[in-house]
């Protein structure tokens, strides 16, 4: 072959070559798929309990572990309250058996556990290489996340129920006395404490933790009322009642949601109330159903899941999208994860029909959020009272069993 050709050849193909493994370089990245966590209780600190990450339907269980306490006697009922968050392929959990786990989450692997001597019952909140629960000795705990070590702890006076919120080098969480607490996220320090102030001689137990928007915290307390708190100061900016009693027989969630510049609770005739951030004044009372659980997967689109159904309405409008009868109820808990909407409900199952053999059970059933259409379910292997989490692929959801059940793609 001629020297010239050479010298003429060789640039434009070493460029050639050089260009197309750029191209494969960058189609490589494109396809790499970014994940966002499910980072804390009902997803992030609005509280929205929906993830816009896709999940590919079927999924079938990937792995499980038992994680619940040792009872020799108990007189109540079996219940794990502390769902799991996962973040970066790993999840955490907390459970009624004193233990605090990081699990691989694709293999279930123990990657570290730390033995809080005392009821986990509430979610875990993961920020950044942060990690932060409550416990019920009213003890806060924050955890370099991954190797399991503890930075600094803060002594609250009563339990702690609620999922704390990380935000702008700030650690915000309420206790069951009525206190919410903002603590720096450096040392543990209190920067501020706010009270309700209000004394009750028999106060209800309630599982309620935080939202954020706007630099105001939205925190529900045992005497009934919404209080709007400026996230800097501690300061109260407004109050509503919308609770006057707690007599509901069945689990009903008490976490505030704000989105677009409206916060939503569940009053005390199981109606979502919408109320301005600003001031509180309401602005929306959605009565359709009596809900126990909710969630906001758009801009418009308000979930609401009553015993036996979910409905789907405009919440700008008010008008009906879409509703479904449930095959198996009654409800415990809705999330959402992309085009789909979760159901975990508690059923009675008896074999063969006879009832002296019945025994409650669990199950998970998926719904297309555009039309309410039926997609996929599974039964569990018990009853859950938890939320759940979906995130990289997977669900994960903590049964009252104590059994850890992660759910992945076939």
């Amino acid at each position: 072959m001629p020297k010239n050709f050479l010298r003429k050849t060789a640039p434009k193909l070493c460029a050639t070559l050089l260009g197309a493994a750029l191209l494969a370089g960058c189609a490589s990245q494109a396809a790499k798929v970014e994940y966002r966590p499910w980072a804390s209780y009902l997803h992030d600190d609005s509280r929205s309990n929906i993830s816009s990450d896709k999940i590919n339907l079927p999924i079938s269980m990937s792995w499980g572990k038992d994680i619940s306490p040792v009872r020799f006697y108990n007189v109540f009922p079996k219940e794990q309250l502390s769902p799991p968050v996962i973040s970066e392929g790993v999840m955490y959990v907390g459970s009624e058996n004193e233990r605090f786990y990081k699990f691989d989450l694709k293999t279930g692997k123990v990657l570290w556990t730390f033995d809080a001597e005392y009821l986990i019952e509430a979610p875990p909140a993961v920020s950044g290489a942060i990690l932060c629960f409550g416990t019920s000795d009213g003890v806060l705990r924050c955890f370099d996340k991954t190797a399991g070590r503890m930075l600094w702890s803060f002594q609250a006076k009563s339990e702690i129920l609620s999922s704390p919120v990380i935000k702008d080098g700030k650690v915000y969480f309420s206790s069951s006395d009525d206190k919410l607490y903002a603590l720096s996220l450096a040392t543990g320090e209190k920067l501020w404490s706010y009270s309700r102030s209000s004394y009750q001689t028999v106060a209800p137990r309630v599982y309620s933790s935080a939202a954020v928007s706007g630099g105001r915290l939205f925190q529900f307390f045992s005497d009934g009322y919404i209080v709007a708190i400026s996230a800097d100061t501690g300061k109260e900016l407004w109050s509503r009642k919308v609770v006057k009693n707690f007599d509901s027989s069945r689990q009903t969630r008490r976490t505030p949601l704000a989105s677009e510049g409206l916060v939503y609770m569940i009053d005390d005739t199981n109606s979502v109330v919408a109320m301005n951030e600003e001031n509180g004044d309401v602005k929306g009372l959605y009565n359709i159903i009596k809900t126990y659980d909710f969630t906001a997967p758009d801009k418009k689109t308000l979930v609401m899941a009553g015993t036996d159904r979910v409905v789907a309405i405009n919440r700008l409008t008010g008008s009906i999208l879409w509703k479904r009868e449930l095959a198996y109820s009654p409800v415990s808990t809705v999330f959402g994860s992309g085009d789909y909407l979760f159901v975990l409900s508690n059923y009675r199952a008896a074999p063969l029909g006879i009832n002296f053999l019945a025994k409650d059970k669990g199950y998970i059933t998926a719904l297309k959020l555009d039309d309410g259409s039926v997609v996929w379910g599974e039964k569990l292997l018990s009853t859950v009272t938890a939320n759940a989490s979906s995130a990289e692929d997977h669900v994960a959801v903590s049964t009252n069993e104590g059994i850890l059940e992660v759910f992945g793609a076939k």
